[in-house]
């Protein structure tokens, strides 16, 4: 699924101290109104497009034998709480941080979570299925370790390696259209963790299922349901390649990076380059 940005660059300013969500939507749609009737003038159009599915860059950071002050560095920014009781509670202590942060750099631009399941991926092979939260994914035949272009669908083992079958099931959970705007994850030596974009499982009558279920034993389910763990899966909320960017850092004892990552990864999109025009 392609995408497009637009941006509007006009004279007039709009007041978004406070706006979030829907209301902030509103606010754009009026003002992208007011420019294409001609109410609001010196307006540019900038449009960013990508063939490339967009996909929210992320980490995780992991509890093991803390103590202290334990967390993370994001972008210069030590967050971090006081290890207590257990691997997972402090995991869920570290998120909250994150969460509540008010620096600039943080605030409003990454979202963590301690809930997680995962999957174990070994000898894969095509025709296999599971579903995440209610979201429906199927074991093909394809160029081992890419992310496919097809809904719901990653690479099998076939002549590669476990942990290219589980590049492929992450990549697959992140530029899912659907699935993406609850679910993130990543890849271990084969093993997907896969985390809920939100710090409790979601509400409502459109709330995904709290379920992972597999129809095979070469994908063993860690936990049937979204549960805390030890570790805290941490997302950016601007998607696309610019979330690559994110410095980071294990913070305390027993703290460490999936993969020793030095970075987000797994950002896709946003990478075309601008056209701009002028109404």
């Amino acid at each position: 699924m392609a995408h497009t940005h637009i941006y509007l660059t006009h004279d007039n300013t709009t007041n978004q101290r406070g706006r979030r969500g829907k209301d902030l939507l509103r606010v754009g749609i009026n003002k992208a109104l007011g420019c294409v009737s001609g109410v609001e003038r010196g307006t540019n159009f900038t449009l960013v497009g990508s063939g490339t599915d967009p996909a929210t860059a992320c980490t995780c950071g992991i509890s093991s034998g803390g103590g202290g002050a334990v967390g993370i560095v994001i972008s210069g920014v030590t967050l971090t709480d006081t290890y207590a009781t257990s691997d997972t509670v402090a995991a869920g202590l570290v998120a909250a941080v994150i969460n509540a942060s008010t620096n600039a750099k943080i605030q409003y631009l990454f979202g963590a979570t301690n809930l997680k399941s995962s999957i174990t991926c070994v000898t894969v092979v095509a025709g296999q299925t599971l579903r995440i939260a209610g979201f429906r994914f199927t074991a093909v035949t394809d160029a081992v370790g890419t992310i496919i272009a097809t809904d719901g669908a990653f690479v099998a083992k076939g002549a590669g390696t476990d942990t290219q079958t589980g590049t492929s099931l992450a990549g697959a959970i992140n530029r899912h259209p659907y699935a993406s705007k609850f679910l993130f994850a990543l890849n271990v030596a084969g093993v997907v963790h896969v985390f809920p974009k939100s710090a409790a499982w979601f509400s409502g009558p459109n709330a995904p299922q709290n379920k992972v279920a597999s129809d095979a034993a070469t994908m063993t389910v860690g936990s049937a349901t979204f549960a805390a763990s030890a570790y805290y899966g941490i997302w950016c909320k601007v998607p696309g390649k610019i979330g690559n960017n994110v410095v980071i850092a294990a913070s305390g004892t027993g703290q460490s990076i999936e993969n020793s990552n030095t970075y987000f990864s797994r950002g896709l999109g946003g990478d075309a380059a601008p056209v701009t025009d002028t109404l």
